[in-house]
C-alpha cells in the first residue's frame, strides 16, 4: 500500500485497528530487513495478541489503515525503517511467510543493547578511558610530533577556555531559554558530576605519579583541564544538545576537544592523559545525572530528550573531522654499505572531509602531519666512523616529518542504520622536512683542561681510540638505550659538541593514498570512525654521511615511499 510511496511494514491482520497499528509502528525504530527485501519488525514478539504466534513463527507483510497512516510521526518512522533502500512492493499477499535469518537477529539485538541507559552512559567514556591505558606506551611518539612542528607552542587561554561550555549552559540558563532540568535538579546533577570528576582526577593523579612531557611535576595523568572540559560539554549536551539542537553539543565538544590538543601543545601533557580525561569527564556527569535521576525521579524535567533515531540515516553523510592515529614507513633504507637507517611507529595528525552527492559517492581530501622516529645500525655506523664511539654521551635520535594534502573521491556504503563502509582513491603532494641524526661527545677524564674547551679541542677529543670505547660500552645492533634519545628531549650542556651524524635533506613529490573505514553514527550528527590508510609516492632522498671532523658524503636515493597509518577519526556529520 502507499504511504509515501511504498514501504514495507510488519505482519498484521488485513483488518487491523489504530491501537494495533500505532503501537507496531513504534517498534519500527528497531525494523530489520529480512530475506526477499521485506522489513520486520523484531518488537511485535512483544505484543499479547493472536497475532504473536504468528510472528515468532514468520513475519507477514501487509499494510497500515487509511487512520494510521495519517499520523505523521508513524510516517516518519516508517522512513527511517526504510533507510536500507527496500525495493517497491506492488502486492503483498497477507499469508507470505518469511524467517529472520541469524543475521538479522543480530542486528536487532545490536540495535536493542545500544538503547539501552548503560549503554548510553558509557560507550564514550569507557573506549576513551582504555585507549588512553593502552597508548601510554606509545606516548612518546606524539609528544615527538608536537616538537617536530610547534616546538615553541606556549600559551594559556586553555586555562580559561575549559569553563566555556559550562559557562554557555548557565548564560542560556539566565536568559530563560528552557533545558531539560529545572535550576534545582540541574545543580543536583552539576554538582555531583564535578565531585565525582575531581575525586576520580585527583585520585589517578597523586596515584600514578606520572611525569609531565616538560618536567615541570609528576602529577601529569590525567589531564584535569581536558576532563572539566568534557565535563563541561557533556552538561550542555545532556540539558540543551538532547533536547533542542544537536548544535549545542557540537560546540560544547568541539570546544573541549581544542582543549585536549592545546594541553599537548603546550607540553603539559601526553595523549594518554588526555583521552583518559575525556573519559573521566563524560563519565563523571553520565554518572552525575544518573544520580540526580534516582533522586528526583520525574520531578523537575521540563523538556524531553528528542528522538533522534526517527533520521533516515540512508541520506548522504557528509562529513568533517579530527584525524589521529598511529604510522609507520619503510622499515629500513640502506643507501651506503656502511649506513642502514631504521624507520618505526610514529603519530599522525590532520583533519579530513567529504561531501556526498548521494549516500554513496562522494569528493573530499585530508591534509595530515606525521613525524615517524629514525635510527641508524650502530654497528655498521661506529665500524666506518670511529670517531663518533670516543667520548660519547648520547645519540640524538630524529624523525621523519612528513605533511601530506590529497584529495579525490570518496565511497560509503550503510552495513546497518548506524555502521557505514567507507573507502576512498586519493591523490596529492607530500612534504618531508630535513631531518637529522645527531652525536652529542664530550671530555674524556684525562683530557680534562681548566678552561672549556671550543669546538676544535672537542673535535678533536671525538677522534679518541675507538677500541678502548668499544670495550668501555659494547653497541648492540640496535645501539645502547642509555646513549640514544630523541632530539626533542635532550640538548647540549657545557662542555658537549652536538656533531651531526646523518641528514636527510627536504623533499617533495606526488603521490596516491587509499584506505578503508568503518563509521559508527553516535548520534545524528557525530560521528566515530575506525580507519586504515596507506600512501605511495615515488621519493628522491639526499642522504648526507658525516665524519667525526665535519666531512661529509652525500648519496641521492630513489625508491618508493609507503606509509600507512592505523588510527581514529572524530566526525562531525551533516545530513
Amino acid at each position: 500500500m502507499l504511504l509515501r510511496g511504498i514501504f514495507p511494514v510488519c505482519a498484521l491482520p488485513s483488518v487491523i485497528s489504530d491501537t494495533m497499528a500505532k503501537k507496531c509502528v513504534t517498534a519500527l525504530d528497531t525494523a530489520e530487513t529480512a530475506p526477499g527485501g521485506f522489513s520486520v519488525c523484531v518488537a511485535c514478539d512483544t505484543t499479547d495478541t493472536p497475532v504473536q504466534d504468528t510472528l515468532r513463527n514468520g513475519v507477514a507483510n501487509i499494510s497500515l489503515t487509511g487512520s494510521a497512516a495519517q499520523d505523521s510521526s508513524m510516517a516518519d518512522r516508517m522512513e527511517h525503517a526504510a533507510w536500507a533502500g527496500v525495493s517497491q512492493i506492488d502486492t503483498v499477499r497477507p499469508d507470505t511467510t518469511i524467517r529472520l535469518t541469524g543475521w538479522d537477529k543480530f542486528r536487532a539485538g545490536v540495535d536493542r543493547m545500544t538503547t539501552t541507559r548503560a549503554y548510553k552512559m558509557t560507550y564514550i567514556a569507557v573506549p576513551l578511558m582504555v585507549a588512553g591505558i593502552a597508548v601510554n606506551s606509545e606516548r612518546n611518539h606524539f609528544c615527538d610530533l608536537r616538537n617536530s612542528y610547534m616546538p615553541t607552542f606556549r600559551h594559556d587561554f586553555d586555562d580559561y577556555l575549559q569553563y566555556a561550555p559550562m559557562a554557555l549552559m548557565f548564560g542560556l540558563k539566565v536568559a530563560g531559554v528552557e533545558s531539560r532540568s529545572s535550576w534545582g535538579r540541574m545543580l543536583v546533577s552539576d554538582a555531583f558530576s564535578a565531585g565525582l570528576m575531581a575525586l576520580m582526577v585527583n585520585g589517578l593523579k597523586y596515584t600514578v605519579n606520572q611525569p609531565r612531557p616538560d618536567g615541570s611535576g609528576n602529577n601529569s595523568f590525567p589531564s584535569g583541564h581536558t576532563a572539566t572540559a568534557f565535563m563541561a560539554a557533556t552538561m550542555l549536551h545532556k540539558e540543551y544538545g538532547l533536547t533542542r539542537s544537536p548544535w549545542y553539543s557540537i560546540g560544547g565538544y568541539t570546544i573541549a576537544t581544542c582543549i585536549g590538543m592545546t594541553r599537548q601543545m603546550n607540553n603539559k601533557h601526553w595523549l594518554s592523559d588526555v583521552l583518559m580525561g575525556a573519559g573521566i569527564g563524560i563519565l563523571s556527569t553520565e554518572l552525575g545525572y544518573f544520580l540526580a535521576d534516582l533522586i528526583y525521579k520525574d520531578r523537575g524535567l521540563h523538556r524531553p530528550e528528542q528522538d533522534y533515531t526517527k533520521f533516515n540515516y540512508a541520506r548522504k553523510s557528509s562529513f568533517f573531522g579530527l584525524y589521529t592515529g598511529f604510522s609507520w614507513a619503510n622499515r629500513h633504507i640502506a643507501p651506503v654499505g656502511d649506513l642502514n637507517l631504521r624507520f618505526s611507529t610514529g603519530a599522525n595528525v590532520g583533519v579530513e572531509g567529504a561531501w556526498f552527492m548521494n549516500r554513496y559517492i562522494g569528493v573530499g581530501g585530508r591534509f595530515t602531519c606525521a613525524s615517524i622516529p629514525m635510527s641508524i645500525d650502530n654497528d655498521l655506523y661506529f665500524e666506518a666512523h670511529p670517531g663518533f664511539a670516543a667520548n660519547l654521551q648520547r645519540i640524538e635520535l630524529s624523525s621523519l616529518k612528513i605533511s601530506q594534502i590529497m584529495a579525490g573521491p570518496y565511497f560509503s556504503y550503510p552495513v546497518t542504520n548506524r555502521w557505514l563502509l567507507g573507502t576512498k582513491l586519493l591523490v596529492g603532494y607530500y612534504h618531508m622536512r630535513r631531518s637529522e641524526i645527531n652525536a652529542v661527545v664530550g671530555q674524556s677524564n684525562d683530557q680534562q683542561t681548566a678552561s672549556a674547551p671550543g669546538d676544535a679541542a672537542l673535535r678533536h677529543v671525538a677522534h679518541g681510540n675507538i677500541a678502548q670505547r668499544n670495550a668501555e660500552r659494547p653497541w648492540g645492533r640496535s645501539g645502547n638505550p642509555d646513549f640514544e634519545t630523541s632530539s626533542s628531549e635532550s640538548s647540549s650542556a657545557p662542555g658537549e659538541l652536538r656533531l651531526p651524524m646523518v641528514a636527510l635533506g627536504e623533499t617533495g613529490n606526488f603521490g596516491f593514498g587509499s584506505g578503508l573505514s568503518f563509521t559508527y553514527l553516535v548520534e545524528r550528527n557525530f560521528g566515530v570512525r575506525i580507519f586504515y590508510d596507506c600512501n605511495f609516492s615515488p621519493a628522491n632522498l639526499a642522504v648526507t654521511a658525516y665524519n667525526a671532523d665535519g666531512a661529509s658524503k652525500q648519496t641521492n636515493v630513489k625508491h618508493l615511499s609507503t606509509s600507512s597509518t592505523l588510527g581514529i577519526a572524530v566526525n562531525i556529520v551533516f545530513w
